[in-house]
């Protein structure tokens, strides 16, 4: 399959160079652009936003975690890996301040509770 956008509407059209090539030809005759690669990658500001968006959920999943007495000793059962959280959350939150292409994740703790 070949690719070739149409600069009257943007659109990017296939082809198969064995059974159409005709179309191809006339393609290029009417000034048709060459796409080597389909579909075009995301570009740099795609990903960052796609990054932003993630952290943003993340954060949302984990908010529970910043509330206070949720790993206060006074309560049973409380949070025992709270730290773990804030170290995971402050990662998340960079990348939801500042955002890049291509994010390394970290994986996010599993709650611990303690028990009675």
């Amino acid at each position: 399959m070949v690719y070739y956008q149409n600069p009257a509407d943007q659109l990017v059209y296939g082809y198969d160079p064995a059974t159409q090539q005709s179309l191809i030809d006339q393609a290029v005759a009417a000034g048709w652009t060459y796409v080597p690669v389909w579909p075009l990658p995301p570009s740099d500001e795609q990903l960052m936003a796609e990054c932003k968006s993630t952290a943003s959920g993340l954060l949302y999943e984990t908010d529970w975690t910043s509330i206070p007495d949720v790993a206060n000793p006074a309560n049973d059962p409380y949070l025992t890996n709270q730290a773990e959280f804030i170290a995971y959350r402050n990662i998340i939150r960079g990348y939801a301040v500042s955002p890049v292409p291509n994010p390394i994740w970290p994986v996010m703790p599993t709650a611990q509770w303690s028990s009675s």
